[in-house]
């Protein structure tokens, strides 16, 4: 049976033993609820990580919309003329006419073509003026072309080609 003899002589290591369990059960659940709390606050973190990148982000392309906007500002009719009748001098190729067309709203910005008719002497003239035109500075496109070409001379070895061009070449500006 129960010996109270000897639970009268250890009673006070048995209250130490006892305190010495609890204490650790203590000290285990107080671990557990700060593992959770700090696995809890580094999910946080990441999320605030997260969020600071995309914000970033977003500034960064604010800077390059500010600075297309310094490039999408209007030109002046006579300015595009002035440029493109440069290229086309530099391309060997003869401008006819030019036409402007009606601007085209397109939410901030708008769109302004040109119908543009033209003599070219050949398909790399033709060619050498487009590539210009499109990777010019300022931003030009051409978005339609009608070729018609005449050949002056039949003699094989010396056919001069003559092209009949109608471009259409739209500048974006910001509004």
């Amino acid at each position: 049976m129960i010996n109270y003899d000897l639970i009268e002589r250890n009673k006070n290591k048995i209250i130490n033993f006892g305190v010495i369990i609890l204490a650790l059960v203590i000290a285990l659940q107080l671990y557990r609820s700060t593992n959770h709390q700090i696995s809890s606050l580094l999910q946080q973190q990441n999320n605030e990580l997260e969020k600071n990148k995309v914000v970033q982000d977003i500034a960064a392309l604010e800077k390059k919309a500010e600075a297309y906007k310094k490039v999408f500002v209007k030109k002046d009719l006579a300015l595009i003329m002035d440029i493109i009748s440069g290229i086309a001098k530099n391309a060997s190729v003869k401008i006819l006419s030019v036409k402007p067309c009606a601007e085209e709203f397109l939410g901030n910005y708008f769109n302004s073509p040109f119908l543009i008719t033209l003599n070219a002497p050949s398909y790399h003239a033709l060619g050498d003026f487009i590539s210009k035109i499109e990777n010019h500075k300022d931003i030009y496109l051409v978005s339609e072309i009608s070729i018609n070409s005449t050949v002056s001379n039949l003699d094989a070895a010396g056919a001069n080609v003559n092209l009949g061009v109608s471009l259409k070449i739209n500048t974006i500006s910001y509004l």
